[in-house]
């Protein structure tokens, strides 16, 4: 905003501020009489501020702290998954993120092969989770959650690799042709697949990575920044794409070189970030911005209290994480291999309760913050729903996950378990 801005709303507030005073003072920046003062006539909406003594500085922007502290999630009965990778908390903040991350993470990987019916049109768990947190916040815990889709992201960068190597091999005997390549057509490239995609991407790259992974993908980077500054750029503004992926709305692309067009009818874009309050006003401006109602928040408090960080039992986080994102893998490729899709529908009393709990929420939060918060109440009500949908497969599937007594069975009994 203008500094002119920073002036009014001062004095709005009781603040005396003598303007002339402050452009005519005698003190330099550095204490220095007789040097003017450089009033700048923006502010920079970055969560790091550098002054010209210490480039490394790093100053919070004030008043993003809530005014009391916030609730963690109430304990729960979770599926025994979800309560290991919990486990790995040290704080109850913790806890909830690593919940969180999960599910986003989960979600993902059962895009169009879990649905469920809901407001006309049938929805996936494909999530856009946001975690705030500030310095020294224990974050970095969500650093193993994208590890649980890493062997799907692998096996598919392996494929690639052979294809590519596959197609090398027949390009350089087409090209070996000579004038009977005209008899033939010229092959082509394949398909550059991938499941973790790179936040730091063009408009059409992103739209490429998306298609070229038949609409699926998931985008986890732990600095916001990375996606802010993505999309800003002069090749960036793919915002769009974020808020069409929610919807599972068709994405397409238009090029005239080669006259190239792309399009795919169904997206299933999963997002998993963290950063600091003032990243979030990087990659969302304003509330008006549709992608606000679409992201899931949650506020992380900073550690108040030092932890002891030598693990006695020496765990390796990473591998242990590691091991769990390949028995998943597992599981979904046996499921994805013989069933086309799931289906999930509530019961009759499950929808009463759904319904008048958020015709409450949606009532309170219109009268109070009025009708931009209609939005985001929507919206979260699908995010519920999705979240639903993740526990309810992740708690059919129990007893072959991770913990479960009949965890490492074979394919055709995972199967089995299911359709039964």
């Amino acid at each position: 905003m203008h500094l002119g801005t920073v002036f009014y709303l001062a004095e709005a507030a009781g603040v005396t501020v003598r303007k002339e005073e402050v452009a005519n003072s005698r003190t330099g920046t550095k204490g220095t009489a007789g040097t003017a003062q450089k009033l700048s006539a923006h502010t920079c909406a970055r969560n790091k501020v550098y002054n010209s003594e210490s480039p490394e500085s790093e100053e919070l922007l004030p008043g993003s702290e809530p005014k009391q502290p916030l609730p963690t999630f109430p304990a729960a009965d979770w599926p025994e998954l979800l309560q290991r990778i919990m486990s790995y908390g040290s704080t109850d903040a913790q806890n909830d993120v690593m919940l969180l991350g999960a599910l986003t993470a989960l979600g993902s990987c059962m895009e169009r092969y879990v649905r469920c019916p809901y407001g006309g049109k049938l929805q996936s768990p494909c999530m856009q989770s946001f975690i705030i947190a500030l310095p020294a916040s224990g974050k970095s815990a969500l650093s193993s959650i994208r590890l649980l889709v890493d062997p799907i992201h692998d096996q598919l960068r392996a494929e690639w690799a052979e294809e590519i190597k596959a197609y090398k091999k027949a390009k350089a005997a087409y090209e070996a042709m000579g004038k009977e390549r005209s008899k033939i057509d010229a092959p082509q490239i394949p398909a550059n697949k991938m499941f973790l995609i790179a936040g730091n991407n063009t408009g059409t790259g992103i739209l490429q990575n998306i298609m070229d992974a038949n609409g699926t993908g998931f985008i986890c980077e732990s600095e916001a920044d990375t996606l802010s500054t993505a999309i800003g750029s002069d090749y960036g503004h793919w915002s769009d794409t974020l808020r069409k992926a929610f919807d599972h709305d068709r994405l397409s692309y238009n090029r005239r070189t080669d006259q190239e067009y792309r399009e795919i009818k169904k997206s299933y874009l999963s997002v998993l970030l963290s950063g600091t309050p003032a990243q979030v006003k990087a990659l969302i401006p304003s509330a008006e911005n549709g992608l606000f109602s679409r992201q899931l928040f949650y506020y992380m408090p900073a550690i108040e209290e030092w932890e002891d960080q030598f693990n006695e039992a020496d765990t390796d986080y990473d591998s242990r994480f590691l091991e769990w994102g390949a028995q998943w893998k597992e599981v979904l490729d046996a499921i994805t291999a013989s069933v086309s899709n799931i289906n999930m529908k509530l019961t009759h009393e499950q929808k009463e309760i759904f319904n008048f709990h958020f015709a409450r929420v949606f009532g309170r939060a219109s009268a109070i913050h009025g009708n931009q918060m209609k939005s985001a109440v929507t919206r979260i009500a699908i995010n519920i729903f999705r979240i639903i949908s993740i526990i309810a497969l992740l708690r059919s599937l129990e007893s072959l996950l991770p913990g479960g007594e009949r965890s490492g069975e074979p394919q055709e009994n995972i199967v089995r378990t299911l359709l039964d």
